[in-house]
């Protein structure tokens, strides 16, 4: 399903508007205009001693069972920093020592039959203390591998899949 499928009403007036290109709907009924902006996400990479990443097995769709890294979505009136500790803390309850940009990459998130298109912001950090969490709602198991041992059909989203294979190790 596209988004021209999903976004067929004006917000304001209910009529039928359209999507006047990938990044906007124009209602030729009222006029209004709305701007579909990347949302901005984050994502932890969380090493133990010995080197290996920590990973999450998403528990839910999208790509329920598939790995991931912990983080989610920068809220309102947040930066990414505040974003990544926040999401960490409340899916793993883990504090972070650091929190160091590495690096960001354009993503596609279909959640319920609607594409968001996010920026992932991807960060190396240090936890407080080696955690031992464990899963919850949103997260199945806990798995730490080696980003060398991870295999593509293994990652959840195309934005890993670009960063695991050529993270430096």
């Amino acid at each position: 399903m596209s988004n021209q499928d999903v976004f067929k009403y004006c917000p304001r007036c209910s009529k039928t508007a359209r999507l006047a290109d990938s990044r906007k709907i124009d209602c030729p009924n009222c006029g209004f205009k709305l701007y579909l902006n990347t949302a901005a996400a984050v994502a932890a990479m969380i090493f133990d001693a010995d080197g290996r990443l920590m990973f999450i097995r998403r528990n839910h769709d999208p790509q329920k069972g598939l790995l991931d890294l912990p983080g989610g979505f920068v809220d309102f009136n947040e930066d990414g920093e505040t974003a990544l500790r926040r999401e960490v803390f409340e899916e793993l309850g883990i504090n972070l020592e650091t929190v160091e940009y590495y690096r960001s990459i354009p993503n596609v998130y279909n959640y319920a039959g609607v594409l968001y298109h996010t920026l992932d912001i991807f960060f190396t950090c240090r936890a407080k203390n080696q955690p031992s969490v464990k899963p919850n709602d949103e997260i199945m198991e806990i798995v730490y591998k080696f980003p060398k041992d991870v295999s593509e059909d293994e990652i959840a989203f195309d934005s890993m899949k670009k960063l695991i294979p050529n993270f430096p190790l």
